[in-house]
């Protein structure tokens, strides 16, 4: 899911009535307006984007994900009236990438914003951006992501109290905004950051849960977790390429076999869910 751009999508050609999600892997990159152009045409009816990322590498403290705007603007522009927005926090210890030069990256100067400024951050980017000339962002759902990554270093296993303590001020910073949010997460990573697969946050709220079967089928599989007995969402298939209108640098159009025999920062992967 780290560095995906989400479509969540009703599914007419294979389940009639049936919604279901695919995600794009960003890497900070825009989706482009010609590629949501072609997901709307098979059918799909709803948008899922990327807009806060963990502390990762050169990043601390969490931060915005730029490329939410344009690729905002890029759905919309295809038609798409639903779209809803991702939250991976910044959680934990962040630590730098090999890559990354000293002394910009060092490890021990990565903090984490507080669960209330990295929601206030984004709350008020969104309200105060337009788009295409004065529209309003319009966001159906936030989906906080709640999962282990361990190139960020967050949620350690080893502090599970304070795991739990760090969701539930994420959870009183979201309920004070009024807006509508969910949770994203699998029973195994529920239970590795909270030290506990039945703890409870808030079962009120929508679960996307993530659950690679590759069936069409919202609750077949599920372990409830969390408390939640049934879950809103399920993310069933991983990375599958098509709609890859990737352009390599001269301008002309790769097709999806290139863009997977030769990924590039253009190239996008999605996964799928059904709702």
């Amino acid at each position: 899911m780290k560095f995906l751009l989400i479509i969540l999508a009703i599914f007419f050609l294979t389940v009639p009535s049936v919604f279901a999600i695919t995600a794009v892997d960003s890497a900070m990159t825009v989706v482009s307006l010609e590629s949501y152009k072609c997901v709307k045409n098979f059918g799909y009816e709803r948008a899922i984007i990327r807009g806060y990322f963990e502390s990762y590498c050169g990043n601390p403290g969490g931060d915005i994900d730029k490329t939410f705007i344009q690729s905002y603007t890029n759905a919309v522009n295809a038609g798409f009236t639903q779209i809803d927005v991702y939250m991976f926090p910044c959680t934990g210890i962040p630590k730098c990438c090999v890559s990354d030069p000293t002394p910009e990256c060092l490890a021990t100067n990565f903090t984490c914003k507080t669960p209330q400024e990295q929601v206030n951050q984004l709350v008020q980017w969104i309200n105060n951006t337009k788009i295409n000339g004065g529209q309003d962002i319009i966001v159906q759902t936030v989906w906080l992501d709640v999962e282990t990554d361990p190139a960020s270093n967050n949620w350690p296993p080893s502090n599970t109290t304070l795991n739990q303590k760090t969701l539930q001020e994420f959870k009183y910073a979201w309920d004070g905004t009024m807006w509508n949010w969910g949770i994203y997460a699998r029973a195994n990573d529920w239970a590795t950051i909270t030290g506990d697969k039945n703890w409870v946050l808030d079962s009120s709220r929508p679960l996307w849960v993530a659950n690679f079967d590759n069936i069409i089928n919202l609750t077949q599989n599920f372990s409830q977790f969390g408390g939640w007995m049934t879950p809103t969402g399920k993310q069933y298939k991983g990375t599958d390429y098509f709609c890859c209108l990737c352009d390599d640098g001269t301008g002309s159009q790769l097709s999806c076999s290139s863009c997977f025999t030769n990924p590039g920062p253009c190239c996008y992967g999605f996964d799928r869910s059904v709702f």
